[in-house]
């Protein structure tokens, strides 16, 4: 019997107390960003390491973990990371957008431009995403469609899209 009381306390307890962890995560996903805010990029991958061991399906840690790993130059890991986040939640059009960063710095420029296109069709006005697109087509000699993405950068109010495009004409 005493068993069977310590046994329903401790499900009692779990079960109570699991949303708890779930504002644990977020609380750590918040003082990461705080770090990663301030270019501590070490000390803010730690509280996303700590949000994801007690949340392991929190889309949100495993991006802002990617983030982190990506501005410490650890691509490969970075990549996982945008991977797991993506897996996790596959609407989410800023670790698709992050993903084509880390993709382009390691220069698989075609996949960068995929998934720069998936992040543009969640996210239709995602001019980041057309500018980046552009650059990694401008890498791949794809000059016609790097063009018409940088416009579109440009028309959605990229500051960097309007000045490459000046750049261009002034080449011509």
């Amino acid at each position: 019997m005493r068993a069977l009381v310590a046994s329903m306390s401790f499900l009692l307890f779990l079960f109570v107390s699991s949303p708890v962890f779930a504002q644990s995560a977020d609380t750590l996903i918040e003082q990461g960003r705080e770090l990663y805010d301030q270019e501590e990029y070490s000390q803010a991958l730690e509280n996303f390491n700590r949000a994801i061991k007690t949340d392991p399906r929190n889309a949100k840690a495993n991006y802002h973990r990617a983030k982190a790993l990506y501005k410490l130059e650890k691509y490969p890991e970075a990549l996982e990371g945008f991977n797991r986040a993506v897996s996790l939640k596959n609407d989410y059009h800023k670790a698709y957008y992050r993903r084509g960063k880390t993709f382009y710095k390691l220069g698989s420029y075609t996949e960068a431009v995929a998934d720069y296109t998936k992040a543009i069709e969640i996210k239709e006005d995602y001019a980041k995403a057309f500018y980046r697109r552009g650059i990694a087509r401008l890498a791949m000699e794809d000059t016609s469609g790097a063009l018409k993405d940088i416009q579109a950068a440009a028309q959605f109010g990229k500051t960097k899209a309007v000045e490459l495009l000046e750049e261009m004409e002034g080449q011509n």
